[in-house]
């Protein structure tokens, strides 16, 4: 399993890999304290780029590659997803969870390699769950000690810090920010 981008969804992917009993959980990120993280988290491999990543899970699986590769990253670029596919196993899913523009219709494939390896690109939003079993099936995990969510929050702001917080979310600098409102803010 290859999470690329470790934000708030990055590392749930990369705990929910970690639950799973994922053999091997390759977290890719350029930002390294995130890295950090993500070996505390459960990562067995962290790489700062998609190019060190290709190299390591190479290496790491003689060739074989990842079958499951999610993608988290802050903004979906068409040109990137190619690179994606790259540390895809044959017969693996590459899933899509970041959103790219609306206006960005176009996608860099290799055609040949999609469908000679057989690999699969799905997108999903919410990893395509239903609310009504997985929230409680969460919450019972966090209650259990199952599914660490306080060490994601690594920044917490008052109400009057919410533009701050939105600029932090889109620099990368957070894997979640939270808006703390108490009784001293209404």
């Amino acid at each position: 399993m290859a999470i690329v981008g470790l934000g708030g969804v990055g590392m749930a992917a990369l705990q929910g890999a970690v639950s799973a009993g994922a053999r091997y959980v390759f977290a890719v990120e350029p930002v390294e304290w995130k890295r950090d993280q993500a070996l505390k988290f459960g990562a067995t491999h962290v790489y700062p780029d998609i190019n060190a990543a290709l190299m390591g899970i190479a290496e790491v699986t003689y060739g074989l590659m990842a079958q499951k590769v999610i993608i988290t990253v802050g903004k979906l670029d068409g040109a990137d997803v190619d690179s994606y596919l790259t540390i895809t196993a044959k017969g693996g899913t590459c899933v899509l969870t970041a959103i790219g523009s609306l206006v960005d219709t176009q996608v860099t494939l290799n055609l040949a390699m999609l469908t000679l390896l057989q690999k699969n690109i799905q997108g999903t939003i919410f990893g395509g769950g239903n609310p009504h079993y997985d929230i409680p099936k969460l919450l019972s995990m966090y209650k259990a000690g199952k599914l660490n969510l306080d060490d994601m929050v690594t920044t917490a702001y008052k109400l009057e810090q919410i533009n701050d917080g939105y600029q932090d979310m889109l620099n990368g600098k957070n894997i979640r920010g939270v808006i703390r409102y108490t009784d001293d803010d209404r």
